[in-house]
């Protein structure tokens, strides 16, 4: 059976750690191919990106953050202990009170479950974390629990929603997918009533991120698996990501994302362990990224904004790129060797959160 610390160690945008304790379990992902991340092999040979990035003085967060997302003039980020903050400008924060929505009972206790996968969509923003805990929200305030994600109430870490997405082509699509652990995955229109995927090809692997873009959903995840789907029901594997197949937690793939320019980038990106790193313009064929300037630490997130790539991971690491192929180290992300977990870019401006606490922006110059 896979360790546990390989799907609670590793997730891209929306990580989950130790959902069975009020807060997290450490302060590392215990994993990942590498212990926590440290020796980070090359830094790109030294050059450096002077992208310019401002610490949050006060994130509303005592510990980690897992998730962010933007819609109607607002981020909303959550993470570890059910915390939830909301910002207009992605420097001041509020903190949110989801009441006991996340909470769950353990041997004979209620206990503080973490928040790891936040999207919106439909008119609505959707929250989901361990144990298939999930809630609604038009607002990002005022926040009320899904009966039955599908994903089950299990406390033994087979339950856990790790990424959540939505997608629309206008006309046939208009739908979330939620992914987690043991290959799976659900899907709602309305956020609220989840049909559970027969189907996701991922077999006992968890999917750990998810996109939509050029009309076609893209789930990553563990032992190197890759799916597509047209309808976030009927999935399709990906015969080769680049990432390797081995099952020891070397070959995860963290992380996914889309960008384009309208001209000459259009393509998703995706990362993982060892700072591997791979682009592909249909989500079906990828090519490996020669450098992705992370030496060996594991890559976290990806975000797509002002014409640039932005990567986040491990020991305070981020590097940019306007291709997805060739990548420049940013010189200081202001997380100094804190974990970056998640990455967004609205309103003009990137927001990457992590370990402590941590919030810091950039409008990426």
């Amino acid at each position: 059976m896979k360790k546990i610390f390989k799907v609670l160690g590793i997730i891209a945008i929306v990580v989950v750690i130790g959902f069975s304790f009020t807060t997290c379990g450490g302060d590392d992902d215990n994993g990942n191919g590498n212990g926590n991340g440290n020796g980070s092999g090359n830094d790109n040979g030294g050059n450096t990106s002077n992208m310019t990035w401002t610490a949050v003085t006060d994130s509303k967060f005592r510990s980690y953050i897992y998730a962010t997302a933007y819609a109607n003039g607002k981020f909303v980020a959550g993470g570890s202990g059910s915390q939830m903050a909301t910002s207009t400008d992605g420097v001041t924060w509020t903190a949110v009170n989801v009441g006991t929505i996340f909470d769950f009972v353990h041997e004979g206790s209620s206990v503080t479950n973490s928040i790891s996968a936040i999207t919106f969509g439909n008119g609505k923003f959707v929250a989901g974390g361990g144990v298939g805990k999930m809630a609604t929200s038009t607002d990002g305030v005022t926040w009320t629990a899904v009966t039955d994600s599908t994903f089950g109430t299990s406390a033994d870490n087979t339950s856990n929603i790790l990424a959540i997405t939505y997608g629309s082509n206008g006309s046939t699509v208009s739908k979330f997918v939620a992914v987690g652990q043991k290959g799976k995955m659900a899907t709602s229109t309305d956020g609220t009533t989840w049909t559970a995927v027969t189907n996701s090809t991922f077999g006992t692997s968890g999917p750990m991120a998810i996109t939509y873009a050029n009309n076609k959903f893209v789930a990553v995840g563990e032992d190197g698996k890759m799916a597509t789907s047209m309808d976030g029901t009927t999935w399709k594997a990906v015969t080769d990501s680049t990432f390797g197949t081995s099952t020891d937690t070397t070959s995860n793939i963290l992380a996914i994302t889309y960008g384009s320019n309208g001209s000459t980038v259009n393509k998703f990106v995706a990362g993982g362990v060892y700072g591997k790193m791979a682009t592909s313009m249909d989500g079906e064929t990828w090519t490996a990224v020669t450098d992705s300037t992370f030496g060996t630490s594991p890559i976290k997130a990806i975000a797509y904004g002002n014409g640039k790539f932005v990567a986040v991971g491990y020991d305070g690491k981020m590097a940019t790129s306007t291709d997805g192929t060739t990548w420049t180290a940013i010189a200081d992300s202001k997380f100094g060797t804190s974990i970056v977990w998640t990455i967004t870019y609205a309103n003009g401006k990137f927001v990457a959160c992590g370990q402590n606490g941590k919030i810091a922006w950039s409008t990426g110059n």
